[in-house]
């Protein structure tokens, strides 16, 4: 291949690059030093890499609001862990008032990438659980563990397809692992896999690109037990830079042949 042909396959693979813009790979976990002082707004969490940007955190009134705390206290220490280091995020939203808490990739997902991360719950008073979003910040992905519209269960909802109940039974230290993989540029697949004193597995496919997702607990009645803790969230690699440099050199190929 001559000079012309090198780099024609160089700018056709940046041109490649730029515009399949990837999340950056990486992990965020409740050790990261930007937590001493706390959990709030502006608090970048990213343990390896930088996959995400800074923490947005909100809560309606003083009965709700956002912590660093031990997962297991869910359940007198033996509830679900989900912690790193004795440690996990950690939100309460009680008598009426409301706690959210927006994580944003630093890039969407693109295909080939997944976004994974853990929750931990006990009681299912009021609704607590997670919103994955688009980028217009629409849910494209929910699940909610909780009584508020839908009884004592817990459920998937914004879903194409595998929505529903993922079985209501109940057990004091629940953990889920939450994954989505963008399979398509329109889509891809989620899975939930359970652990405790339940085990089940669920899956479906969604809608939509993966942008940030939104924690949230609300109209609880108190007490450690309705807490909601989280912690891992990880975005695995993107699609390999060989197979796009094979993909643009059969392109030049079949070019030069045709020249």
């Amino acid at each position: 291949m001559n000079t012309k042909y090198v780099t024609a396959l160089l700018t056709l693979t940046a041109a490649i690059l730029t515009s399949a813009s990837a999340a950056t790979l990486g992990l965020n976990n409740s050790t990261a030093g930007s937590l001493a002082d706390g959990w709030g707004s502006g608090d970048i969490t990213n343990v390896t890499g930088s996959p995400f940007g800074g923490w947005s955190v909100s809560n309606s009134d003083g009965s709700a609001g956002f912590f660093i705390g031990d997962s297991k206290s869910l359940n007198g220490g033996a509830g679900g862990d989900v912690n790193v280091s004795g440690s996990s995020f950690g939100i309460y939203g009680n008598n009426g008032d409301r706690a959210d808490a927006i994580l944003t990739l630093d890039s969407p997902l693109i295909v080939g990438q997944a976004l994974s991360f853990d929750i931990a719950v006990n009681f299912r008073d009021g609704a607590k659980g997670v919103d994955i979003r688009d980028g217009s910040d629409a849910a494209i992905f929910n699940f909610n563990v909780g009584s508020a519209g839908s009884g004592d269960d817990y459920i998937v909802n914004f879903v194409t397809t595998g929505g529903g109940s993922t079985g209501n039974d109940y057990d004091s230290n629940s953990v889920f692992n939450i994954t989505l993989a963008q399979t398509s540029a329109g889509g891809g697949n989620w899975t939930i896999a359970r652990f405790g004193g339940v085990t089940d597995s669920d899956s479906g496919t969604y809608t939509g690109v993966v942008n940030s997702l939104k924690l949230y607990n609300m109209s609880g009645t108190g007490g450690d037990e309705n807490n909601l803790y989280a912690n891992n969230f990880t975005v695995v690699p993107e699609p390999s830079t060989a197979g796009l440099l094979g993909l643009c050199a059969g392109t030049l190929i079949l070019r030069r042949r045709r020249e």
